[in-house]
């Protein structure tokens, strides 16, 4: 059924590449960390709990798992045998949401036949790790071409094989709703409420909140709130500003607002969320 995604949504995707490995690690492997970028996993061999997102996911030979950017990832092997897998972190935006978020993807999907996927996988990883051997600029256009072409197949193929929530996904998203959240991006310092961001589209507030429950499943106000969180997240991990600072960057004068608000949703302050996982390594290295 996926030919009958609407071309015009599609015609939105930006996909990046970021990295890719394929991984072996001991049965008694234990895991930790936040990841910068969405990614992917294929188990190949061996067993291992996952737990992500407050859930436990038993992964084995076939598994796939679909995780989001700056959610903790916790991993215990679980078998006698080592463990390996393959791993793709990506960078993609779809007008303003997450191409798992937009499509709806499944965190834990077990694969029927994952032969022609790790196929192409390991191409693709292959060609990327090349390309990253060259020196800076001196790739040919065709080796960079093989790179796009070759990310796009594996995406095709992975999707493929996953069941895509297509009556949310099939038709084009309101221009309105994308203008919406460039204007929110562009303006998060500052004050925003509904009314200010539909003005700035020439929509009545009530008229705006239900494109955005239509086309993102969040209000206004908790969009704004989703993108500054997601925002300071990258700031505490990335930086070594004031926690006041970051609060202040992300829309929130109030630093004991910013604090109550960031650990409601993440469990941890602003600061225990710095001090937890700065240090896990960010990125795609184990």
């Amino acid at each position: 059924m996926a030919d009958k995604l609407h071309f015009g949504s599609i015609d939105h995707l930006q996909f990046q590449l970021k990295w890719g490995y394929e991984w072996k690690m001991p049965p008694d492997w234990q895991f930790e960390r936040v990841n910068r970028y969405p990614f992917f996993w294929l188990v190949t061999e061996g067993t291992m709990n996952v737990t992500y997102d407050n859930r436990v996911y038993a992964l084995e030979p076939g598994s796939l798992l679909c995780a989001e950017a700056y959610l903790p990832l916790q991993v215990q092997g679980t078998s006698e045998r080592p463990i390996a897998f393959l791993s793709i972190g990506y960078e993609a935006d779809l007008l303003g949401t997450s191409l798992a978020s937009w499509l709806q993807l499944p965190i834990h999907h077990a694969l029927v036949d994952s032969t022609g996927l790790q196929q192409i996988w390991r191409k693709l990883i292959h060609q990327f790790d090349y390309q990253l051997t060259l020196e800076r600029g001196s790739a040919e256009v065709l080796e960079q071409l093989q790179v796009f072409s070759l990310q796009y197949a594996w995406l095709n193929q992975l999707l493929r094989q996953l069941p895509l929530q297509l009556a949310a996904a099939s038709s084009m998203k309101d221009a309105r709703v994308d203008e919406a959240c460039r204007y929110i991006e562009a303006h998060l310092r500052e004050e925003l409420s509904t009314a200010s961001i539909a003005a700035s589209v020439h929509l009545s507030p009530n008229y705006l909140r239900t494109l955005f429950q239509q086309d993102l499943r969040l209000s206004p106000v908790d969009y704004v709130r989703h993108r500054r969180l997601r925002k300071a997240q990258e700031m505490l991990l990335s930086g070594s500003a004031p926690v006041s600072i970051i609060g202040e960057q992300v829309g929130y004068t109030d630093p004991a607002e910013f604090s109550r608000i960031f650990k409601k949703q993440f469990q941890l302050s602003p600061q225990q969320y710095r001090q937890k996982w700065k240090s896990s390594a960010l990125g795609e290295r184990m």
